[in-house]
């Protein structure tokens, strides 16, 4: 039986085009269809060693042909932790021997491996190896089971590949899309590029614009090929998205910027009905949708009212007093000492902070801070316009 790689284009969004390909063992099916191989991996009644030798000859043909190639691409192999506790340090690497055999530069060339069973000094020895030659590194499946974040840190890598079903779950939101936008913030954090497979719909294209993929691959693209194609044939699919997604999120920050106007325009008339340590809030008028509670700090972050909460009744938004909060202390947190520079740099304005989850209310949240004088603060919680709505 033959084994023989076919190549999957990775799209890099920022230009447009191709910018590498992930070689995939495959195998002639009776109906001379070239299938996956990949389920007999994790088949245990395969022979492991048969399934090494497998799929190293699928990894010296793909670089073979990726040799012959003009095109100004990275190749990316798979390896799977496993196979790593086949090499001690004293023995040649096959995959670093088939590139010095068909002379590839080892800078196009991304290892990209699987979390999962295996020895993790040896893979990290091993991955050292790869990077002491000039290899990049790419961990697939990232946000699965197996992931561990001290790998992160040992191994600097390159790429994170997104687990293909935690992407899925994310677009529906919950726990999985927070865990999604925590691996994007520590893609950007560590100089990591995020490459999100299994891209098969205009809906996630635009999901994965959205968690800041550099990289994508999938069948909304194309599937593994037989052969590379022009690098440039993603442009006339991917300009248009962008230009599109483009327009979308205009139309979104006008809104999020028209909501919070209307909000800070609120939280100013707030500001004019304290009263010392309270707040006269039979005065204002009905609090917008999206307001949650105001409450007073001093200067050292310490909460000296109560939470006056707004909730809903059938007559309207009633506020409501809540002594729960009082005497916290939340100068620990990033708006109040932002607010506080802002104060001793004698600007007379108000500070909104990152969106963050409220813990009572599971609302996506931001809080608005303003000095009111020398020792007394005003923080209003609101939801984000989405949580709004």
């Amino acid at each position: 039986m033959k084994y023989f790689p076919y190549f999957q284009p990775i799209i890099d969004i920022n230009k447009m085009s191709i910018v590498g390909y992930e070689a995939l063992g495959r195998v002639r099916a009776d109906n001379g269809d070239a299938v996956s191989v990949g389920a007999m991996f994790g088949d245990a009644s395969f022979n492991r060693r048969d399934l090494l030798a497998m799929d190293r000859s699928v990894r010296e043909q793909a670089i073979s042909y990726f040799s012959k190639s003009p095109q100004d691409v990275f190749l990316s192999l798979n390896l799977s932790p496993e196979w790593m506790d086949y090499i001690a340090d004293s023995v040649p690497v096959p995959t670093l021997d088939m590139v010095e055999k068909w002379g590839v530069e080892p800078s196009r060339v991304v290892i990209e491996f699987v979390e999962g069973a295996g020895d993790n000094d040896n893979m990290q020895r091993l991955l050292a190896r790869y990077r002491a030659a000039g290899m990049r590194v790419a961990i697939d499946d990232f946000g699965s089971g197996f992931s561990h974040l001290d790998r992160i840190i040992a191994l600097e890598p390159d790429i994170l590949k997104l687990d293909m079903n935690l992407f899925k779950r994310a677009m529906a939101g919950g726990v999985s899309q927070e865990v999604v936008q925590s691996i994007a913030y520590l893609a950007r954090r560590t100089g990591s590029k995020l490459l999100c497979e299994g891209v098969e719909t205009e809906q996630e294209f635009y999901y994965a614009l959205e968690c800041g993929a550099r990289y994508m691959q999938g069948y909304f693209f194309w599937p593994a090929l037989p052969e590379f194609i022009d690098v440039d044939s993603p442009k006339e699919l991917v300009r248009p998205l962008l230009a599109s997604f483009v327009n979308q999120n205009v139309d979104n920050e006008k809104q999020r910027i028209q909501y919070m106007t209307n909000m800070e325009s609120y939280f100013l008339s707030v500001q004019a009905a304290v009263n010392g340590r309270s707040l006269e809030y039979a005065a204002l008028a009905e609090a917008p949708a999206g307001l949650l509670r105001v409450f007073l700090c001093d200067d050292c972050g310490e909460q000296i009212s109560p939470n006056y909460e707004v909730v809903n009744q059938t007559d309207g938004r009633v506020w409501q007093q809540d002594h729960v909060d009082l005497g916290s202390n939340w100068s620990m947190r990033p708006y109040f000492y932002q607010a506080l520079a802002a104060k001793q740099l004698q600007q007379n304005t108000h500070i909104a902070s990152s969106p963050y989850r409220d813990i009572r209310t599971g609302y996506l949240c931001q809080t608005i801070a303003m000095f009111l004088t020398e020792n007394r603060m005003l923080f209003a919680d609101i939801k984000c316009l989405d949580e709004a709505n």
